[in-house]
């Protein structure tokens, strides 16, 4: 049986392992990028400050303005446009996967064998066993 120690103990070999991977260096560089770039933050931020205004009228029940609308179009195809940015999504979505790779493994480690199906819990009358 394993102990809580050997257990963290292969959580942190698991890190290193995963902070080698080239899906993750692909994201620290994403990132470097992003924070040594004003203009690419400045242009994320808006796009998330414009989502959320929009998010928040339609929860509220409240009308989109039509210049909130081209406001958004135009901030998202900045966004596409902007390598940084599009660079950053990638490394997420590669980052993301590999993220699910290792949850889809480490799960199916840890789920329970499968068992056989209940028996039949009528008996011969057709009645319950338990309540008779």
């Amino acid at each position: 049986m394993a102990t809580t120690e050997q257990i963290l103990e292969d959580a942190k070999k698991l890190g290193k392992l995963i902070k080698e991977h080239p899906a993750a260096q692909k994201m620290d560089k994403a990132v470097e990028a992003l924070q040594a770039d004003i203009d690419s933050q400045r242009l994320a931020n808006d796009y998330n400050r414009m989502a959320q205004t929009i998010a928040e009228k339609e929860q509220q029940g409240q009308p989109v303005e039509v210049d909130e609308k081209h406001k958004m179009a135009e901030l998202h195809k900045q966004i596409i446009m902007n390598k940084v940015l599009s660079d950053l999504q990638m490394a997420q979505m590669d980052y993301s996967d590999l993220m699910r790779k290792i949850d889809t493994a480490m799960s199916g480690e840890i789920a329970p064998e499968p068992t056989a199906p209940p028996a039949d819990d009528q008996n011969d009358s057709g009645e319950s066993p338990i309540i008779q």
